[in-house]
């Protein structure tokens, strides 16, 4: 019998690392993933999933798109909205009436007197919180209480003179702020913005009616 005899390498040699396998065909540790074998955590594209082909996976991505078509209009709109009405907030604090004060006195000169309630609608707040706005700009002279029309055990909201004057002094004063805001624009931008007016409108009228 001959005695094979192992040489032993030299200090310093490389020895190149091997890869060894069970018996099942996949990688010990320190190995990478054998061909074929799923990743964890990886998500298979739609045409590789059993039982979904890709003209598949493209038509639920259509119709998730026709489920939604405005919401990219949203998502442009959301941040302008949110800025401007901080910009209100702002601006309101030169004002004599805070917001919630002119927006009543606003809505009673458009539609008259009202019920608490009626009044609260078209607020959209609750009932005690309009009623206490209306006690404070009671207090200002601005609105009384009177009998309601319909029903005389109940109570309506009404503008006084001075009131309905106030109003129109602060719409006035807040249109020329605004108006100056829009001096900046282009005649481009501002006809715009007025051809849009429609389309705003309709767009509070959908949110008053939710």
């Amino acid at each position: 019998m001959t005695t094979t005899t192992r040489r032993r390498p030299d200090p310093g040699t490389v020895i190149p690392e091997e890869t060894s396998r069970g018996t099942s065909g996949s990688a010990v540790e320190g190995a990478g993933p054998a061909t074929g074998s799923a990743i964890p955590g990886a998500t298979s594209p739609a045409s590789m999933r059993p039982g979904v082909t890709g003209s598949e996976s493209t038509d639920a991505g259509a119709s998730a798109a026709e489920d939604a078509p405005d919401l990219g209009l949203a998502t442009l709109f959301r941040p302008i909205m949110l800025r401007l009405d901080l910009l209100v907030r702002r601006q309101n604090s030169q004002y004599s009436l805070s917001r919630a004060q002119t927006s009543i006195l606003h809505t009673l000169a458009s539609h008259g007197p009202l019920r608490m309630s009626d009044l609260a609608r078209l607020e959209n707040v609750r009932v005690p919180t309009t009623s206490n706005s209306v006690s404070v700009i009671e207090s200002m002279g601005y609105v009384t209480r009177v009998p309601d029309e319909a029903d005389r055990r109940g109570v309506s909201v009404a503008l006084t003179e001075l009131g309905r004057y106030r109003i129109e002094e602060v719409l006035k004063d807040r249109d020329r702020d605004f108006a100056e805001q829009l001096a900046r624009l282009s005649p481009e931008h501002r006809a715009l913005l007025a051809d849009a007016v429609p389309a705003l409108i309709s767009l509070l009228d959908a949110f008053e009616e939710e």
